[in-house]
């Protein structure tokens, strides 16, 4: 599985935080180290400090766990040091670099060059994917993000689906109409199964650290629930809020799952 930038970040924050602990750890922690060297079925304790070592006794036992706590960090610090400058190296080259595939795919001719080697293996799903269909019209000053065969999109989240669900032959619609119980939506994504044909329908909500957004959102998957689709079963459901952004990871074991691919 792929990692992405955003998870490569989140990891590097996640270091430092941890370094900035031991930092402050290692100011607090006694001077010397300790050496531990068996003697029969037992253990004995002796402290290297200045070139020199001496026995520590067993009633020196806190002095002890200090020097011991103070190796671990030692050696953790170690660790996390090598990572964070491989953390930074991959960040500074991703950032200077450009996805030249990624432009391909959105290339009005290259796209069109490159199409048959994703699309769906069986024909009568490739034409249902080729199938003009009635799609979301509303708030059209969303669409900002450049999707695969010419499609305009909403979000770097749906683009990270559209890109891998496309990837992997899997035929789909984004936002096509959808009635249920007299109430018109726009799945993010109907989907067929490329080997069965079955439907699947794909949610993405991507702001739930907002509550009018979150309310919105059960109300749609309770919509859904009343007319058989189901999460874990022909509903799939992905989440994100502004800390917690969804992951090229988590959309291709989602895609393994379902599908069986990658």
């Amino acid at each position: 599985m792929s990692i992405g930038y955003n998870d490569v970040k989140e990891r590097k924050e996640e270091i430092e935080r941890e370094l900035t602990k031991i930092y402050g750890f290692e100011k607090k922690y006694p001077k010397g180290e300790l050496l531990c060297a068996r003697n029969d079925s037992r253990y004995k304790w002796y402290l290297k400090e200045q070139g020199k070592t001496s026995y520590l006794p067993k009633n020196k036992r806190e002095l002890a766990e200090m020097l011991a706590t103070k190796k671990y960090f030692h050696y953790r610090k170690e660790e996390l040091e090598c990572e964070l400058s491989a953390c930074n190296s991959y960040l500074n080259k991703m950032t200077s670099r450009k996805d030249k595939s990624e432009q391909l795919l959105q290339h009005p001719e290259y796209s069109k060059l490159i199409a048959k080697y994703f699309i769906p293996i069986k024909e009568s799903l490739m034409e249902w994917q080729n199938t003009d269909y009635e799609r979301c019209d509303k708030h059209e000053e969303a669409f900002i993000i450049k999707g695969t065969q010419g499609k305009m999109l909403r979000s770097k989240s749906e683009a990270i689906i559209d890109r891998l669900l496309y990837q992997n032959r899997i035929p789909f619609h984004y936002e096509e109409k959808l009635v249920l119980n007299g109430i018109i939506l726009y799945p993010d994504f109907v989907i067929r199964h490329p080997i069965t044909g079955e439907y699947y329908y794909w949610e993405h909500f991507g702001m739930m650290d907002d509550a009018e957004y979150i309310n919105h959102a059960c109300r749609k998957i309770k919509l859904y629930c009343e007319n058989g689709i189901l999460p874990s079963i022909n509903l799939i459901t992905t989440f994100e809020t502004k800390e917690h952004p969804l992951s090229i990871e988590k959309v291709e074991e989602i895609i393994q799952e379902y599908f069986g691919l990658l």
